[in-house]
């Protein structure tokens, strides 16, 4: 299949909705908040008896994108019920969606089964499940996801990109035949893109995302790519990059869950290097967020749905998410009036750069490359980076 063969949602701004696996709230209320903030997708959860189904049914019937994710409670290391798929093949055949999530962040240990886990998260398990669960989708006519990570970097026990390389690997080895032909029909790649507060705008108005690709990070560790940390908007490059060089394919990519995290309180500010941000920079960032997706993606990034919408003004019990969605109980984050005031998000495919140029790493896609290099270029005191060879580590 080409890009242009998916069902592609209407523009790329989503968001995720409620953490429940029901839809007990007030549907018309809902749907009309995402039509004022210009949302074309929703990303929902269906604890596989079809609980959302109905929802979803009118989320597409107002020109919005369900995204389905089939709930599980520790998800590893199974596969779909007959059940569940049952449920899957309603959605595809009455017109709701094709677009289909069977996993979620198999890179930490809460999504195990009790003393399944073991460090690393057992990519060979999880792909070998996910080829079956693929192969059972596409054939109803679905779009079957790679699972999700929370990004992790290089962290020990949970690294995200080592967890990709391991998965890729292990199918160009051993299910090279299967891995091409669902990647070739159907399958494409959900992501945890989140930004965390690697972004800022510089003196001039201009917003970076690019992390770790932007002048700060460049300057403080020269040549840093997205294989060295994939906490950033442009994580997703990790998989893309691992899915071209073994099986040279290109498929969707929609971020399902992250964007800019809702500070619980004050600001938030991981990263030292960068601002941090208090709610109302989180308002500037989520619209800025939209806005360079838009303008800095390639056609193959389909969406990105922030999390999230609401916890328990949707009826899930108080709980750990509580505090991170953009409506709380008695009170509306800025950053809803916020994207409401965006106006229309741009619609349609994004034209592909042709230009190709030397890379700096050889992880990095010729894309990339290009985007980074016109954007350097500007600046004197970066160009430097761009005119080295790759490194050896590489």
């Amino acid at each position: 299949m080409d890009l242009s063969d998916f069902e592609r949602p209407p523009s790329l701004r989503g968001i995720h909705g409620s953490p429940a696996t029901h839809a007990n709230f007030d549907h018309d209320h809902w749907i009309g908040q995402l039509q004022e903030m210009g949302m074309h997708i929703y990303k929902v959860m269906d604890d596989g008896s079809g609980s959302v189904l109905e929802f979803a049914r009118k989320v597409r019937a107002n020109n919005i994108m369900p995204i389905v994710r089939m709930w599980g409670d520790f998800p590893n290391p199974t596969t779909l019920s007959s059940k569940a798929l049952s449920i899957v093949k309603r959605y595809i055949d009455e017109g709701i969606t094709r677009w289909i999530e069977v996993n979620n962040e198999p890179n930490l240990a809460h999504e195990w089964r009790g003393g399944e886990w073991r460090s690393g998260g057992r990519p060979e398990l999880v792909t070998q499940n996910w080829l079956r669960d693929a192969e059972a989708i596409i054939e109803l006519g679905g779009y079957p996801a790679f699972p999700a990570l929370a990004q992790c970097s290089h962290h020990p026990e949970s690294s995200s990109i080592r967890w990709y390389v391991n998965a890729f690997e292990w199918m160009a080895r051993n299910a090279s035949d299967t891995a091409r032909e669902v990647f070739s029909r159907g399958a494409w790649i959900a992501t945890h893109d989140a930004t965390l507060n690697h972004c800022y705008r510089d003196e001039t108005g201009e917003w970076h995302f690019e992390y770790p690709y932007d002048p700060i990070s460049q300057a403080d560790k020269p040549g840093t790519t997205i294989m060295d940390d994939d906490n950033s908007l442009i994580g997703h490059r990790v998989p893309v990059q691992l899915l071209k060089q073994h099986f040279d394919l290109e498929v969707p990519v929609m971020s399902t869950e992250g964007g800019v995290f809702v500070p619980h309180e004050g600001v938030l500010q991981w990263d030292s290097r960068y601002p941090g941000y208090d709610v109302h920079g989180h308002a500037q960032r989520a619209v800025a967020m939209y806005r360079w997706l838009e303008q800095n993606t390639p056609d193959y990034y389909f969406g990105m749905c922030s999390w999230l919408i609401a916890s328990e003004l949707m009826g899930h019990p108080p709980g750990p998410w509580s505090k991170d969605c953009w409506f709380w109980v008695g009170q509306e984050l800025p950053v809803v009036a916020a994207v409401k005031q965006m106006g229309p998000p741009a619609l349609g495919p994004r034209p592909r750069p042709v230009q190709k140029a030397r890379l700096v790493s050889s992880w990095m896609t010729d894309e990339e490359t290009q985007q980074w290099l016109e954007h350097f270029s500007q600046h004197e005191q970066y160009q430097t980076l761009f005119r080295r060879e790759p490194r050896g580590s590489d």
